[in-house]
């Protein structure tokens, strides 16, 4: 009974150090996507702010020579800023890993330490 009841502390304090190594990669995750958060909003309402007032000064400048036209170059422009934005934070929404790669990882390494690789793993290589 020794023997089991030791690998059985081993495998539950094994299970709980990545449980912990979860909950930080978790609060990290957070941390992160909080500071993001808070700099996205201060640099969108700046921008708000940039782009309103080089809007009424270009239109300001521009509304002799041309009139309704100029807001409308300038709608176009915004336009196709904005969905080249929209586009880049898709690919990177997209490209980011999942959220806990790291811990999923290593309970699969585990998993293969303690019961061998799966039946899809392919042949072992040779020492």
């Amino acid at each position: 009974m020794g023997p089991l009841r030791r690998a059985a502390r081993a495998a539950s304090s094994l299970l709980l150090a990545r449980a912990q190594f979860a909950a930080v990669e978790l609060t990290q995750s957070g941390a992160d996507a909080l500071h993001w958060l808070l700099w996205a909003l201060s640099a969108t309402a700046l921008l708000a702010l940039t782009l309103i007032v080089a809007t009424v000064t270009i239109v300001a400048v521009a509304w002799d020579r041309l009139g309704w036209y100029s807001l409308g170059v300038l709608t176009l422009i915004y336009a196709i800023a904005t969905g080249y934005l929209f586009y880049r934070l898709r690919r990177a929404l997209q490209a980011r890993p999942p959220l806990l790669a790291q811990t999923l990882a290593e309970l699969a390494r585990d998993r293969e330490a303690v019961f061998g690789p799966g039946p899809g793993a392919g042949p072992q290589p040779k020492p």
